[in-house]
């Protein structure tokens, strides 16, 4: 195993610039010394290649994303895809998001398959990620690359790598390359080819226009495009904010193709701009990120607003309230509007399918309710997109059974089978169709209470950087683990704790079962079962230096009516506070 100091040092030569050099040589000074700092972490703690690719601070060293880390990357990638092709001719697909340096990355990776003779088809500005996904499947290519770090702040760029089904890596794929990438430890050995080289010229191909084109024509093909609305029923105003990010153009083309003309983009988050200058968090889930929308709505009159992370994957909703207010609507409500829209309308006609519902672990039992009583298989999945891309994929051999929805809480759906990555464009169109056809999706909302039974969740973030915040995520885990026969009977705000589910292990105690595990991969995630419908869960983010707590609970009582809806929502939120806190001084995270 390299030592970090010889990490430190092989940044003090070739092929780094003088600049680098005389850095790292001071870096490796401070080390020897014994200090530590930010940037003596930066170039001897490795930025991790995860099973979704990798996401990092800008800056020089292993620890950070630059043109070195990102080639390496690109090059372990590229060895793996043309080995497991070998003797056959393969492309790939690359886009890139507008933050800092994406496109200059993107370029690298690029310049590293043209150098490996690899045709690529690179998107000619920014797109959103799930247009990559899209492209991969369109043109067949044996894998695809995204430059993006998603809603973090600027100062982040990653790198995404997705196989051939168009799907991010999936186990045995993702340990595979994971280990090819980091068989590279010559630096000088990968290739970063200038633009106007001619082996970049020869190989890096523009995609074609004609690719996107395509996703919107195949997309108003499927169920979730109502060909029986009129004009009329589609004429409102909707604001729209790609939060400086892919989205713009691409959202507007598509819902002006779909009748939406009365579409308002938010002006000062129009343009791509990787600075994020009008939000602190470039995030639909933040609602500081929603503010210039909904000021803009209200000039506009709009009867809905909607905004979408910078690489347009996630998207959230501020709907019209009949008291004149937007109001925001969370992940696992959108989601379940989707959800139970085209559930019922499946079940409402003579089925050709036997249709399947995928959900992660940590959104809501809501959708496992709406699924049961419209007879449609639900399956849950480990969190992460890539476990729905994987478990499409597999039903696609199967020519009785079908795709009808994928979605996870944190914001991101995918209501169509033609892409294997959540997507806010064609979850966008989905909703507008929704609130065309029922007016009042609030209403909606409400009705789906009513039949399905009443859910309220949470999220709990807590941010702990460097080694040290790992080591206490770490220690936390392992504590909970450790006392788990002591917290089985314990009461958590009212609801005594009666299940707990260690995913990583795979044990489940209590009334859990066992067979939750089946099919699914080891995971370093915690569940505790509670009664009457509860459910907490904790895990460490795969991209962020935090941990994550969710709460999840069904009201003990059944709502009859409208009204009872909303004082059965009070109730509950208060449990859900009251709960969250007694669950965090658990795992000792208060402090």
């Amino acid at each position: 195993m390299t030592s970090k100091e010889e990490l430190i040092a092989a940044w003090t030569g070739e092929p780094f610039s003088e600049q680098i050099r005389n850095e790292a040589k001071k870096v490796l000074a401070e080390f020897k010394e014994g200090k530590t700092s930010q940037e003596i972490e930066s170039y001897s703690i490795p930025l991790e290649f995860g099973t979704g690719g990798m996401r990092g601070v800008i800056g020089s060293g292993i620890g950070r994303m630059n043109e070195y880390t990102v080639g390496r990357a690109a090059l372990g990638f590229c060895n793996y895809l043309t080995k497991k092709f070998k003797g056959k001719k393969i492309s790939i697909a690359i886009a890139y998001d507008s933050r800092r340096r994406s496109k200059e990355f993107a370029e690298i990776s690029a310049g590293v398959f043209a150098a490996n003779k690899v045709t690529v088809f690179l998107f000619p500005k920014v797109a959103p990620t799930p247009l990559l996904s899209f492209a991969v499947r369109e043109l067949k290519s044996a894998g695809g690359i995204v430059i993006t770090a998603s809603h973090n702040p600027p100062e982040y760029n990653g790198f995404k790598a997705y196989l051939q089904d168009g799907g991010q890596l999936v186990p045995p794929d993702d340990s595979k390359i994971i280990s090819t990438i980091e068989k590279i430890s010559n630096w000088s050995e990968i290739p970063i080819l200038k633009t106007n080289s001619p082996e970049y010229k020869k190989y890096v191909k523009l995609i074609d226009k004609k690719v996107f084109d395509s996703y919107i024509a195949k997309v108003l093909k499927t169920e979730i495009y109502n060909k029986s609305l009129k004009p009329k029923d589609r004429d409102y105003s909707i604001v729209y904010s790609p939060l400086h990010g892919t989205g713009g153009e691409y959202m507007k083309a598509l819902l002006n193709k779909g009748g939406y003309k009365k579409l308002f983009l938010v002006p000062s988050e129009e343009k791509p701009n990787g600075e994020f200058p009008t939000v602190k968090f470039p995030n639909p889930e933040e609602k500081e990120a929603l503010v210039e929308s909904e000021k803009f709505s209200k000039e506009k009159k709009a009867k809905v607003f909607v905004a979408t992370d910078p690489d347009a994957d996630r998207m959230g909703i501020g709907i019209l309230n009949s008291k004149g207010e937007y109001e925001l609507l969370n992940g696992n409500q959108i989601g379940s509007i989707m959800c139970a829209y085209l559930a019922e309308k499946i079940n409402s006609k003579p089925r050709k399918f036997d249709y399947y519902i995928f959900k992660t672990i940590v959104t809501t039992e809501l959708q496992e309710k709406i699924s049961k009583k419209n007879k449609i298989k639900l399956k849950d999945l480990l969190t992460g997109f890539k476990f729905i891309g994987a478990e499409m994929t597999k039903l696609e051999k199967d020519k009785k059974k079908k795709f009808l929805f994928g979605g996870e809480e944190s914001y991101g759906y995918l209501p169509i089978d033609l892409l294997r990555d959540k997507d806010s464009l064609s979850s966008t169109l989905l909703f507008l169709e929704i609130l065309s056809e029922k007016k009042d999706v609030l209403k909606y909302l409400d009705e789906i209470y009513l039949k399905y039974g009443l859910y309220l969740e949470s999220l709990k973030s807590i941010t702990l950087k460097g080694e040290s915040g790992k080591q206490k995520i770490k220690d936390s885990l392992e504590n909970l683990r450790k006392n788990s026969d002591s917290i089985l009977g314990k009461l958590i705000g009212t609801r005594k704790v009666i299940g707990f589910l260690d995913f990583k292990n795979k044990i489940a105690k209590g009334s859990a079962l066992k067979s939750v595990f089946n099919g699914l991969p080891t995971s370093d995630v915690i569940q505790l079962l509670l009664e009457d419908s509860g459910k907490l869960t904790i895990r460490p983010s795969g991209t962020e230096p935090k941990i994550k707590l969710y709460s999840s609970f069904q009201s003990k009582v059944f709502p009859k009516n409208e009204s009872e809806i909303s004082e059965l929502k009070k109730i509950l939120e208060v449990e859900l506070k009251n709960s969250e806190k007694e669950f965090m001084d658990l795992v000792d995270l208060n402090g």
